[in-house]
């Protein structure tokens, strides 16, 4: 148990720390009009490495921190980030997951699932931000470019700070 706890605490920090650099990298892009809204890298960390009483708190806060960073309706990640840590863990354990390819097959639907789901909530709801047609899809063509590679990094990278405190065995380290 004190293991899953570590594991938490962990992806929770690395989840943190990916959007913190996320967000300094929209503070930069923001100044040039595009804006890169990657929601769907954040669930998986967490349903490859924990059970369900740990991993759906870890999504939902990171969810709430989410929210709070891009002006969000909020909960509205923290919900939908929880949704997806239920399905993709499902996912993670009925399937060959340990391919190179596995991460970017399951959060690039994700995010795509995010990215539209978000466009009609700002546009039925009485937003204050004005997000056209154009903007969108410059947006979501920059964030599926920005999305692969990081679709690979963060879980290595969540992977790479759990073996760095002792989170998880040396067994994995191989797989």
């Amino acid at each position: 148990m004190e293991k899953q706890n570590r594991i938490a605490f962990v992806l929770l920090t690395t989840n943190l720390v990916t959007l913190t650099l996320i967000g300094c990298v929209n503070s930069k892009l923001g100044q040039f009009g595009a804006f890169l809204y990657l929601p769907g890298l954040f669930f998986l960390p967490g349903a490859l490495y924990l059970d369900h009483l740990r991993g759906m708190p870890i999504a939902f806060f990171t969810g709430l921190f989410l929210d709070q960073q891009i002006q969000a309706p909020f909960g509205f990640h923290a919900f939908v980030l929880t949704g997806l840590h239920a399905l993709g863990s499902r996912w993670v354990r009925g399937s060959n997951f340990r391919k190179d390819l596995s991460p970017l097959l399951f959060q690039l639907p994700a995010n795509v699932f995010c990215f539209i789901l978000w466009f009609f909530c700002i546009k039925i709801g009485k937003d204050s931000l004005d997000w056209s047609f154009s903007r969108w899809s410059l947006d979501f063509l920059a964030s599926t470019i920005a999305l692969i590679p990081l679709a690979i990094w963060v879980p290595s990278f969540a992977k790479s700070s759990m073996l760095l405190v002792k989170g998880l065995p040396v067994e994995t380290e191989q797989a």
